[in-house]
Formats: C-alpha cells, structure tokens, sequence
C-alpha cells in the first residue's frame, strides 16, 4: 500500500467538542458515500471514541468506496489509573511471551543473570565490582563483559567512568569493565541504546556498531538504534556533539543537538535531517512514541518490547499510525484502540498474535 495516498488529519487532544460536532454531522446527513455500510461504520466509531474519550486525538482518513475506514491513531497516554501488567495481558489472551534474563559474560568464562540495573565501581579498597540489586560481583578489571537483553525486557547500566547506558530489548552490549590506562572508552552495541557519557576529554568515548558504523564523543546525550534484522540505522543527537561514520573508509559527519543521521544498511548511505530528538529517546522513560510508522514496522516494535510475535496481514501492513502511550498499558490495551478506530482484529492462535 502506498502510504502517500492513505490522507490523514489531526484532531487535537482538546477539541472533544469538534469531536462531537463531527458526530452529529455524520448522525444529520444523508451518506455522501456509495458504500452505506461504510459510512455507517464510521459513525459507530466516532460515537464509540466520544463516548469513551480514551482515545484523545484521531486521525481520519475518509472511506474507500467498498473498503473499511482507513485510520491512523494518535495514542496520547497518560498514566492508567491503575494497570494490569503487561504481561499478565497476555498471559491471558493465551499469548506466548518470551520471559527470559537479561544475562551478563565475561572473557573468562563467567555468567550471570542480572535484575532491573547494575552499575561498576571500585570498593574502597580498589577493587572493581559490579552492584547490582542482587548483591555485589567482583570483576577483574582487565575483563571484558557482555551483556545480552531479551526481548520483553530493558536494562541500565553505569559503566566505570560514570557513563549511563539504557539497553532497549533485543540489544547486546560489550565493554570492559574498567576503562584505565586505555587512550579510548571503546564499547560495541548491536541493537537499540541511549547513552549519557560523561566527558573526559583525554579519553573519547566510542561506540562500535557491525560493518564499521561508529560513533565518537568526548561527553554527550544520544540514541542508537542499529539492530541487526533493520535495513536502516538510526543515530540521533539530543545533547552535545557526535562525530557519525558510517562505514571504515567514510569520513565522519559532525551532528548537533535535534539531528539525526540514518544510514541505508543496504547501500550505505547515510542522510542527516533535524528531529525532536526527545521523541527517539522516550523508551528509556516507559514511552512507545512513533511518527508516521507503518504497522509492519509498528509490530516489530510490539514484539521486541513485550517479548511475543506478532504477524501482521498483508493489506494492513501499510497503515501508518502516529502515537505515544506508557508502554505498561500493554499490548492489549493498544490493540483495542486500532481495532475501535481502524477495524483491525487480533486473533491469537498457538501462542501467536495475528493483525487482520
């Protein structure tokens, strides 16, 4: 579906009385459409969204001659009064959910399943050891660590030199424990992360990316995405300045705050456009937040952050739908605005969730 031909109009959050004028004006007029049936729909579910107001911005499309109203949905989330878990949604829509452990190696053979955060340090004796809710692992300092996480879950980590590093799920993340002696603060990323790095300026902090994407900053704020499945890799800047490469033999390129660079995975090209940086930075704080997104792409999301799959029906997989909502509201939750206002259904059959 070409997502060009698929108009939308924005219907602000406070404008629950255009809301209402619309709905009178669908309930006064004869159909302007040859489909009736259509256009009856439509009025049911504009009436359902003014009287429920949990949705509070809808983005209308128009009705196709024999075809369901197209729709794109602006999920304005505030904090559910009191939400079940996520995952207990799902567990009762009798979807399978991928629940396992974010896990730690190191160089030397060791493993361990790690909680919500951990952070290194020296005790006051010197010696370097990671914290984590669970107690206190000593780590020799000459080790290199890796830290896997599933989906369905995130993690945060403070590294040695007091950087912050947020891991979306399905990401993996390497880096030694101590960061003394080294001319650079080298660490490897394959997936999705947000770094807080705190500057030294004798010792650029760099991040490596597969086929020889990196980054390089002395002390700055910014998002990675890169993971693997992607044919496109995302670098926005929300603080500071970062030097961008997108492969061993390119030259750097230089962002500033509210700029992001996306890089083709399949020609290698990269691309600088301003941004609201804070949007790509909003997973770290609970937010899905998405522009314009496909549902094919929409639904890879879903299934990195709650940890299931999710197959999403041909005709639908154009639709494009624009949101932000607390990602502890759950996918059920989420599933049953784009049903109330585009007609899709969710089927889950063996544990998998089908888009129809």
């Amino acid at each position: 579906m070409d997502e060009s031909h698929i108009p939308h109009r924005r219907i602000g959050a406070e404008e629950e009385e255009l809301l209402d004028q619309l709905w009178q004006q669908t309930a006064a007029n004869e159909p302007p459409y040859p489909d009736a049936t259509g256009y009856a729909d439509l009025q049911n579910r504009i009436r359902r969204r003014v009287c429920s107001r949990r949705i509070r911005t809808i983005v209308t499309s128009g009705v196709a001659a024999a075809a369901a109203v197209v729709m794109a949905v602006l999920l304005v989330g505030g904090p559910a009064p009191t939400p079940a878990d996520a995952f207990e949604q799902l567990a009762r829509m009798g979807v399978e959910v991928d629940r396992r452990e974010v896990v730690m190696t190191t160089d030397d053979g060791q493993r361990m399943n790690l909680d919500q955060t951990a952070r290194l340090e020296r005790d006051s004796a010197g010696a370097m050891a990671l914290n984590t809710e669970n107690g206190r692992i000593a780590v020799a300092e000459e080790r290199r660590m890796k830290i896997e996480v599933p989906a369905g879950r995130e993690f945060r980590l403070t590294l040695a030199d007091g950087t912050e590093v947020w891991l979306n799920a399905g990401s993996t993340f390497e880096y030694p424990a101590s960061f003394d002696g080294l001319t650079e603060r080298r660490v490897a990323l394959t997936g999705e992360a947000f770094f807080d790095v705190r500057r030294d300026t004798c010792r650029p902090f760099r991040v490596e990316m597969p086929d020889g994407e990196c980054i390089r900053v002395l002390g700055t704020r910014f998002n990675v995405q890169a993971y693997a499945s992607d044919r496109e890799h995302v670098t926005t800047l929300v603080e500071g300045r970062i030097a961008y490469r997108a492969g061993e033999s390119a030259d750097y390129l230089e962002l500033a705050p509210d700029q992001q660079v996306r890089l083709d995975c399949d020609t290698s090209e990269a691309s600088v456009r301003r941004v609201d940086a804070k949007a790509y930075a909003a997973w770290t704080e609970g937010w899905l937040w998405f522009e314009a997104e496909p549902l094919s792409k929409l639904a890879e999301r879903f299934e990195r952050t709650y940890g299931i799959r999710i197959v999403v029906a041909e005709p639908l997989r154009g639709y494009t739908f624009t949101g932000k909502i607390r990602r502890e509201r759950g996918i059920d939750y989420i599933l049953d605005l784009l049903a109330g206002t585009t007609g899709i259904r969710c089927q889950v059959e063996d544990g998998v969730m089908y888009l129809r």
